[in-house]
């Protein structure tokens, strides 16, 4: 059976905005972002497996495959996954979910989930759903490293969103809020409090080693609060085990 047909209809509505050309031409850019470039250098290492989620068109999964690691990239769409394919034949690129993993328990080094791909999980069950399948392929020792978008950018003062003010007037009520669902361009985005993500993380269990955020005025305080987005490192302790969020 074809993963859209196993899949319920809310989260076929956000997989929709994967399949179009429209998105092939936005993911078509293979680079490394520098918060990616610093992480990835500092618990990297040649050899090691790392499990690349929401992979899209193999940005990361190329660049990984380049720094010598072992890395399969999964994604959701089929559009993506097949584009990825033709331009990429040598990568390990297959269609999955991360909600739905379909490997051994503790079998990668490492897991990722870029550009805040935990953020499309909808409805909120999924995303709950990806990290404890997370947590349960990740060796323990390794790393699960994956980005979520901050909801104090939601704030109509921050540097964020300058050019849709009135998108950002509709939405700043939520920068005081946990956790919100905003819709961006059709899809159902979560935007996330710091101590709502770890908390969450903490509840498969995995625990934080850091959080990097984006530098966009030079300001260390400002730059922290209302960063778009904030890459989080977690690891999985030697005698950690999983257990639901619920």
């Amino acid at each position: 059976m074809a993963l859209s047909e196993q899949i319920p209809s809310e989260l076929a509505e956000n997989l929709q905005a994967f399949k179009t050309s429209e998105a092939i031409d936005i993911y078509s850019s293979y680079l490394l972002y520098p918060e990616e470039k610093r992480l990835f250098a500092k618990y990297y290492k040649p050899g090691e497996s790392v499990l690349d989620l929401a992979c899209g068109l193999g940005r990361t999964t190329l660049l990984l495959h380049e720094m010598g690691l072992s890395v399969r990239g999964i994604d959701a769409s089929e559009v993506f996954i097949n584009t990825a394919r033709r331009r990429l034949p040598y990568l390990d690129l297959r269609v999955g979910s991360y909600d739905h993993i379909e490997e051994p328990d503790t079998s990668f080094t490492h897991v990722m989930i870029s550009l805040n791909g935990i953020d499309y999980a909808y409805p909120e069950s999924q995303r709950e759903t990806a990290l404890r399948e997370c947590a349960r392929v990740l060796k323990p020792g390794g790393t699960f490293i994956y980005s979520s978008h901050n909801l104090k950018s939601l704030h109509l003062f921050s540097p964020r969103y300058r050019n849709q003010i009135l998108w950002k007037f509709r939405n700043s009520l939520r920068a005081f809020k946990e956790r919100a669902y905003v819709v961006e361009t059709g899809l159902h985005t979560l935007y996330t409090s710091r101590e709502f993500v770890i908390r969450q993380s903490k509840q498969v269990g995995l625990e934080l080693l850091e959080i990097v955020w984006l530098k966009m005025i030079g300001n260390a305080w400002i730059d922290r609060y209302f960063s778009p987005y904030y890459y989080y490192v977690f690891t999985k302790p030697a005698r950690s085990h999983t257990f639901d969020a619920g």
